[in-house]
């Protein structure tokens, strides 16, 4: 059942990191997978209305962009010439205002993705085998979520993401939290571990090439009870301090990060955590501060975060949920 065309869009909005969801829907059916042909649009791109698409995948992220995100759906609903039944939402967005866009009466038929594609590709997407969707027979392949991401398609868009040069993974999904403020628990729930870093990093350097930096998406990672094995696995990834990555005639420097930042409270505990993060080529350390009531535990791991040689920080804080910036100063 190959050779269907599929579409991929993510809504114009600007955004650091690349569609890392759609990376991993074209690894399915790209041509590693079901061998179908994959665009990918950033935005409302008119040529693609004038092919027929089996499938339209659209992403979200910020609710905040809930208008942007609403016309790539209204076009994603014409480029399927109609047919909403061929149009699939996921993401942050759609899943954390899963029912605000079920609201919408023009969107009656169109998928909406709640979560991580992290079970059987049929069951993720939601598909029905009675109705003999495309690959609703697929029951027992490598849930999406899993894939090595797929970064042949960010060569199709003129958009240059601001990081880019990068093993986009994770080490640990969920987290052990459970703040009221904060989508993880709904977006992927409890704290548990995820696939091998390397298994990805070698699945990307055999497809796509070495890329210079590690970037982890982890909601929590000094949570995870394999905190010291996954430093380990970073290193020997070579990821250390000063490591460079050999290009041509001028190496380049390499890092690692956190992306989502890591946890005061656990930092302060033992100054193991930083010990750790102080063997790889972390940069920038970055550090929630959620609230005025982990001043204390704040304070005491920029110590240790200075103690081991990490100065270079940037903190994540968070206002007008309890605390306002006054409070902060």
């Amino acid at each position: 059942m190959a050779d269907k065309n599929i579409l991929l869009v993510e809504p114009g909005y600007k955004n650091k990191y690349p569609p890392l969801g759609l990376m991993k829907i074209a690894q399915y059916h790209g041509p590693r997978g079901k061998r179908d042909h994959v665009r990918f649009v950033k935005g409302e791109e008119e040529s693609a209305t004038e092919k027929g698409w089996d499938r339209v995948y659209v992403t979200t992220l910020f609710s905040f962009e809930f208008a942007r995100i609403a016309k790539s759906i209204d076009f994603a609903v014409s480029a399927a010439n109609g047919h909403k039944d061929k149009v699939f939402v996921g993401g942050i967005a759609a899943s954390l205002m899963h029912d605000r866009f079920l609201s919408e009466s023009r969107w009656r038929g169109v998928r909406f993705i709640k979560g991580l594609l992290s079970a059987a590709p049929a069951a993720s997407l939601q598909l029905d085998d009675f109705s003999e969707e495309l690959y609703s027979d697929d029951h027992s392949g490598t849930p999406i979520e899993d894939l090595i991401p797929d970064y042949s398609i960010l060569d199709q868009i003129s958009y240059k993401y601001p990081v880019r040069d990068a093993y986009f993974t994770y080490a640990s999904r969920g987290c052990i939290r459970k703040c009221s403020f904060c989508g993880v628990p709904k977006l992927e729930g409890d704290q548990r571990d995820a696939t091998s870093i390397s298994g990805v990093v070698r699945g990307v350097d055999a497809l796509y090439g070495a890329k210079k930096d590690l970037t982890l998406m982890d909601n929590n990672v000094v949570a995870s009870p394999r905190f010291k094995e996954i430093i380990a696995e970073i290193r020997d990834l070579g990821f250390v301090p000063g490591a460079k990555l050999n290009r041509g005639r001028t190496p380049v420097q390499r890092r690692v990060d956190f992306n989502q930042g890591v946890d005061a409270r656990i930092l302060c505990k033992d100054k193991m955590f930083l010990r750790e993060l102080s063997t790889i080529c972390l940069k920038p350390l970055r550090i929630a501060f959620d609230h005025i009531g982990l001043k204390k535990p704040y304070e005491q791991a920029i110590r240790f975060a200075h103690e081991f040689g990490l100065t270079e920080l940037s903190n994540y804080m968070l206002y007008n949920f309890h605390d306002s910036p006054a409070e902060e100063t």
